[in-house]
């Protein structure tokens, strides 16, 4: 069985024809001399010859292989003839396929009837058609990989590219290439129920625990069960609400547990972010500890809280101008060396999708698709922070809706969680609501829907169960 095909060399007649993409670096004398284009012609021969034979196997490979997967043009054109028989309800024999392509005035191009014939004469079943199509589909994306490499060298060479737009774009086509190779084939409904019954038998096992991330906050986890694998949870307010501070101590709480954690902050710098948290953890007022106003035993908290969050397994990542594909790739490597247990950004408007987009509420759109992708990907809740437009003022009771979400058709529809922070004291400061925040779920894809109480201490930044007011926090 032949592997390669030098593209210096020439081919038997059945097979020549310039492929659709030349690959220079493959082609030059030097380093890469001998080397050839990864491909399989044999194996392309074999699947369309067992088409031919067999078309009662086109649907099964055609849930494998795309047209442009066979290096071949004229392997593409009979492939692409044999896929619109299939749809046309029509038997993919040599007759039908000829007529197809006489149609497109492809027939030529194909290599002609005894072309075809030939196809259909060199295989005697259709046995091994899948594993022939996946050697194909193997093939394919080896050669997109090295065409982006080849594209990429291209553009590293060019004065004018700059280094990190040619990495986001070295990122997006790498990821491009990942998210096509990685097909999901339909599921009998017996492997679903077996898996769903393992599941079921695993939450009889564990009734009564969360079955998801604690987070500390005892009403929210009453009711999410914790922060599940595969979601994605938006955390939304108006500015000043404090989303910024509940996530900080969401992310500190989960890394205390011994979940490894990554902040992207598009805010705040690192150096910010980690004396947030030392504040909260070490209750020392934020504008004290900013004016260095200190006493010896607030810095022996400081100290204290500082050894616990350096056992932490925490990352945060302060890159401005940071894109979708970015926080992707990063989060793939922290999952691999450390395996990550939750994700949180702020803020999700702040992302950027990187290429040309027609429209902010396309490039939200695309953000909120990925970062869902993301946590299915990596099977850890994926939480982002999101701004609320203005219509919350113009309401008497400033009660924040889910319909608030600054671009939120696409956030909404990805969503898996919505949860909306609102302090009432904030416009209308009364004893009663003192340090009272309620965090709404406006919505659980797989939960009820309701509010949860929790305190606000504003001085430090922290907020705690509600019913722990009178109570010393820590």
């Amino acid at each position: 069985m032949v592997d390669y095909h030098r593209s210096s060399s020439s081919s038997s007649n059945s097979d020549s024809g310039r492929a659709s993409r030349t690959f220079p670096f493959y082609d030059q004398d030097g380093p890469g001399e001998g080397r050839g284009v990864p491909c399989n012609l044999e194996a392309e021969r074999s699947v369309i010859g067992a088409l031919l034979l067999h078309p009662d196997s086109v649907g099964d490979v055609s849930q494998v292989l795309r047209a442009t997967d066979f290096y071949q043009p004229r392997h593409r054109l009979v492939y692409a003839a044999v896929l619109r028989c299939f749809d046309q309800n029509a038997t993919a024999d040599p007759i039908l396929v000829e007529e197809a392509l006489v149609r497109e005035n492809q027939l030529d191009e194909a290599g002609g009837r005894d072309y075809l014939l030939d196809l259909a004469a060199c295989v005697v079943s259709a046995a091994g058609v899948l594993y022939h199509a996946e050697i194909i589909r193997e093939k394919a994306i080896l050669r997109s990989l090295l065409e982006t490499t080849l594209d990429i060298s291209r553009m590293a060479y060019e004065s004018n590219t700059e280094a990190r737009a040619l990495l986001d774009e070295a990122e997006r086509r790498i990821f491009e290439i990942a998210r096509v190779a990685m097909t999901s084939d339909i599921k009998d409904v017996s492997s679903i129920l077996q898996d769903t019954f393992n599941r079921i038998e695993l939450l009889r096992e564990r009734a009564g625990r969360l079955t998801g991330l604690e987070t500390g906050f005892h009403d929210l986890d009453d009711m999410t069960s914790g922060l599940q694998g595969g979601e994605l949870i938006i955390l939304a307010a108006r500015p000043s609400m404090g989303k910024t501070s509940l996530a900080l101590n969401l992310t500190e709480r989960v890394a205390g547990r011994g979940g490894g954690v990554v902040l992207f902050s598009l805010e705040m710098s690192g150096q910010q972010i980690i004396q947030n948290m030392l504040c909260a953890r070490a209750q020392i007022d934020g504008l004290a500890m900013r004016k260095g106003r200190i006493t010896d035993a607030e810095m022996r908290r400081l100290q204290d809280e500082a050894a616990g969050l350096y056992e932490s397994d925490l990352f945060v990542d302060d890159s401005a101008g940071l894109t979708v594909t970015g926080v992707r790739a990063k989060c793939r490597r922290l999952k691999a060396r450390h395996d990550i247990k939750l994700v949180v950004i702020d803020y999700l408007q702040l992302l950027s999708a990187g290429g040309r987009v027609e429209s902010r509420q396309q490039e939200i759109s695309t953000i909120s698709r990925a970062l869902k992708s993301l946590a299915r990907e990596l099977n850890v809740p994926v939480v982002a922070l999101s701004q609320l437009n203005r219509d919350v003022e113009n309401r008497d009771d400033h009660r924040p809706r889910m319909s608030d979400l600054r671009e939120s058709g696409a956030i909404e529809q990805d969503a898996d969680v919505i949860m909306l922070l609102h302090r009432e004291e904030y416009y209308k400061p009364t004893e009663q609501n003192a340090g009272l925040a309620q965090l709404i779920i406006a919505k659980q894809r797989n939960g009820p829907t309701g509010e949860v109480s929790l305190r606000f201490f504003r001085n430090f930044m922290r907020f705690e169960n509600f019913q722990r007011r009178s109570e010393p926090i820590g």
